[in-house]
């Protein structure tokens, strides 16, 4: 029994010895002139981001038809019809005019500020008509699968515009900016929503002392002015040909 304990007891310092020897740290000492100075990055001949895209848009036009609905515009009417066409120069740039027809009349609560306090907005100066030139910057292209047969192909974007907000007296220089998805459900249809913010000179719809029944009608110069900013969600139908 003692000379099991003694070969244990040897065979346990042996594999002390053994496993201190393995992991033995040994420095090695490099010249200076040997080491690396600077870093350098790898380069690629032909970069490729997608392969296999269904939707190809270079070279090609694409038209919009769309609705757009004005989320902050407290007095005139929020919706509008517009039609847009682009040009996509690359896989990541498009260029495009928009034109968008404004509805008549007012909103909602411009309606119920009538019936409370007998306010006629209808007397102030409403925009009529939008027209813009638009920058697209595509930033991402994917494939959405809802279903083992059903796929969409996507597109995500950033937007940028400048152009004019026609009012029924007077046109004003305005810019936008957002963001935008479509969803190819053919390799010609989209599905499209823009979302925008506007900033432009705007008639202020509040007037005292002329927007009652009684009292006098206001000419259109009377309005003051000043920096609005609006909100604005377009859906619609894209055509890629």
């Amino acid at each position: 029994m003692l000379k099991n304990g003694f070969k244990a007891a040897l065979i346990i310092v042996l594999a002390l010895m053994l496993h201190k020897a393995a992991f033995a740290a040994e420095v090695v000492n490099l010249p200076t002139e040997e080491l690396a100075q600077e870093s350098v990055l790898p380069v690629f001949d032909k970069p490729v981001s997608v392969k296999n895209r269904n939707v190809v848009t270079q070279g090609r036009f694409e038209i919009d038809g769309f609705y757009g609905y004005a989320m902050t515009e407290p007095i005139a009417n929020v919706s509008k019809l517009g039609l847009g066409l682009y040009y996509n120069s690359s896989e990541n740039h498009a260029w495009g005019l928009i034109v968008a027809k404004n509805f008549s009349g007012l909103s909602s609560y411009a309606d119920q500020l009538n019936q409370q306090f007998q306010l006629d907005f209808n007397r102030a100066p409403a925009p009529d008509m939008t027209i813009m030139g638009d920058y697209n910057l595509k930033a991402f292209y994917g494939k959405m699968s809802l279903t083992k047969s059903i796929v969409f192909n996507t597109q995500l974007y950033g937007s940028l515009s400048a152009g004019a907000v026609k009012y029924v007296h007077k046109t004003y220089p305005a810019v936008a900016f957002g963001i935008g998805q479509k969803f190819y459900f053919t390799k010609q249809w989209a599905f499209r929503f823009d979302l925008r913010l506007y900033a432009h000179q705007a008639p202020i719809p509040f007037l005292n002392g002329k927007l009652k029944p009684n009292q006098p009608v206001p000419d259109y110069g009377d309005f003051q002015e000043r920096v609005t900013y609006t909100t604005n969600l377009d859906v619609g139908l894209s055509y890629l040909f």
